[in-house]
């Protein structure tokens, strides 16, 4: 089972470094030929900081957000030389409160959303992975919440050319806790959703409606192959290019 487990990981890591994340950087060089802040809302380990880095000129700076320390201790280190990069160890909602945050073996998908456990694709994933959904949660801890407004005015920004939103189901409060700003200041979006009801109260249906309602208009879809999620790239077209 351990060798199971360890050749998906390794299947799956391959797939997104080499087809998945290559067409996303692809599609935003042709629209992007520069940016003046990349906000990195869920960066993990920085692997869309790191394509942003290497393929797109950014004039301003670049802004990580990630909640489980040992993951912001990495990117803290990871990126301690670079001034043009700011990191906040948060999670981000649509207001400031203490949430519960779910931590997983698979760190990639902690997550301020609670799994669905009777979902049969979940349980499918946590068996392909070694173990039962239970065992793939390790603990919940309580940590602090602000709101992308919080963010937004802490860094004094006035605009923003892209942001990313990964945040495992909690996507929809996050861009709620963006304000007027959202329709006013984003340019492009990146987005995670999931096809699968794999989280409880998690509608993808909702967010299209809330993106549609602040004027951002799907621009491309991209399909994680043998899974239930894509990222898709929003333009605002209330901002001119």
């Amino acid at each position: 089972m351990i060798a199971l487990k360890n050749l998906a990981i390794i299947f799956f890591d391959l797939i997104d470094k080499y087809f998945h994340q290559k067409r996303i950087i692809n599609f935003l060089k042709t629209h992007l030929k520069e940016i003046n802040i990349f906000l990195d809302i869920g960066s993990h380990k920085g692997t869309y900081t790191d394509l942003i880095l290497k393929n797109i000129l950014v004039t301003e700076k670049l802004i990580l957000i990630e909640p489980q320390k040992n993951i912001f201790d990495f990117i803290q280190n990871k990126y301690k030389n670079d001034r043009s990069i700011n990191i906040y160890n948060h999670a981000i909602s649509n207001k400031e409160k203490k949430m519960k945050l779910h931590i997983n073996k698979h760190d990639l998908t902690s997550s301020l959303t609670e799994i669905d456990k009777n979902n049969k694709y979940l349980n499918l994933k946590a068996k392909l992975f070694g173990g039962s959904l239970d065992e793939m949660i390790k603990k919940k801890i309580t940590i602090k919440a602000l709101s992308l407004k919080n963010i937004i005015n802490k860094e004094k920004i006035k605009k923003i050319d892209l942001v990313k939103i990964d945040t495992e189901g909690h996507e929809l409060q996050v861009l709620q806790g963006a304000g007027n700003f959202l329709k006013k200041g984003i340019k492009y979006l990146i987005i995670e959703f999931h096809n699968s009801n794999i989280f409880l109260n998690y509608n993808p249906v909702e967010i299209e409606k809330y993106l549609k309602k602040n004027g951002f208009i799907l621009k491309k879809r991209f399909k994680f192959p043998f899974t239930t999620w894509e990222d898709r790239i929003y333009f605002n077209k209330k901002i001119k290019k």
